[in-house]
């Protein structure tokens, strides 16, 4: 009975002092203090040694990919540049297009990251990459119109910013079966804010 009656008291007296404020702290209640703006980088690898991959996250949107890539890159029989191209740069937008028909590597697959279905797996399937000021040309061994929309997306957005790096050049993908019309990348950077 005595220790049924100091549990009880034991009890009540925590309960008590767990509902009531501490008002002699000392802390002052304040409002929002303001710290100015957030921290801002750039969390991409350097240009010169990665590639921009656009990939399909488990929920179906678009998502662009940093890879790093050895340079040079050994790529497929479609890595070497032909004539009419941009300077055999290393990490151009034929090596891009080449590393998105490779697919999702080890750790971008599991992650859930992969190509839409009717993209083809396989850098043989890139014959060249034609950039000039205001377009770039992909040409690809296969047939085109056969490509879903979203394949000819991951197509255009990985050569459009490989191309250029806000990805605004307009891109034509050339198959066996003829030519499409020009198309834009759909995924726009959002501008860093001024520091």
């Amino acid at each position: 009975m005595r220790k049924r009656a100091f549990r009880a008291v034991g009890l009540t007296t925590l309960l008590v002092l767990a509902g009531a404020p501490l008002p002699g702290c000392g802390i002052q209640e304040t409002g929002v203090v303001g710290a100015g703006r957030p921290p801002v980088g750039d969390l991409l690898p350097p240009r010169d040694s990665r590639v921009l991959l656009f990939f399909f996250s488990p929920d179906g949107e678009l998502l662009p990919v940093p890879r790093i890539v050895d340079v040079p890159w050994q790529g497929g029989p479609g890595s070497s540049p032909s004539e009419g191209e941009e300077a055999s740069e290393a990490l151009s937008p034929l090596t891009a297009v080449t590393a998105l028909l490779d697919g999702p590597n080890k750790a971008e697959r599991r992650a859930g990251l992969r190509n839409a279905p009717s993209l083809p797996r396989g850098a043989s399937a890139v014959d060249r990459v034609l950039t000039g000021d205001s377009t770039v040309e992909v040409r690809l061994g296969l047939r085109v119109r056969r490509l879903s929309t979203p394949a000819r997306d991951q197509l255009v957005c990985t050569a459009a910013f490989a191309a250029q790096t806000q990805g605004a050049l307009p891109v034509t993908l050339v198959g066996r079966d003829g030519r499409l019309a020009p198309a834009d990348c759909s995924l726009r950077p959002v501008p860093a804010p001024a520091r």
